[in-house]
């Protein structure tokens, strides 16, 4: 919640107001790229971001066609949901980071012997830092207000997940 999801979330709420303002969404995927050195993490974002654009086109059919070859990442494309459904950048920044934080608790318990309601809970006590998260990053409106936060370990076991022959997480 500190380093990486920090980042995902303002890049989110960023793109949720770039994609209001029908602005240029690449320059916030851009930002994006630069504060995410791995390419691994940035490979499996942008696989992501693809599932979110086409639950975007299944649900407002009707709107702006998004062009099939654009690879967002996924807090941008989270970002342009979360605009199309007429979210607040509180409940776009709290989105993110409730999504990361039952994420982590779900990878968990493919990895570790764990009780899902013990980590249930985990996300539960989370609350207070995802409100921090929250107060930290919904007044951001520019690509370069994006913090630039270091996750060394996360981006190194990315990097060393993508060339193993044995994958344990594929978006």
């Amino acid at each position: 919640l500190r380093t990486v999801t920090i980042v995902e979330a303002a890049t989110a709420v960023v793109a949720r107001r770039v994609a209001v303002a029908g602005g240029d969404l690449d320059v916030v995927e851009a930002a994006w790229a630069a504060r995410t050195p791995s390419a691994a993490l940035r490979a499996s974002s942008r696989q992501l971001g693809r599932g979110y654009l086409r639950l975007l086109r299944r649900l407002w059919p009707d709107q702006e066609p998004i062009p099939r070859s654009w690879r967002p990442a996924r807090p941008v494309a989270a970002g342009m949901l979360a605009a199309r459904a007429g979210l607040d950048a509180e409940h776009t920044a709290r989105l993110v980071g409730y999504d990361d934080a039952q994420t982590i608790a779900a990878a968990t318990l493919k990895l570790e012997p764990v009780d899902p309601a013990i980590a249930t809970g985990w996300v539960l006590a989370a609350q207070p830092l995802i409100e921090q998260l929250v107060t930290a990053v919904a007044g951001l409106t520019e690509p370069q207000q994006i913090p630039a936060c270091a996750a060394p370990l996360v981006e190194q076991w990315a990097e060393n997940h993508a060339h193993t022959t044995e994958r344990l997480f594929s978006a």
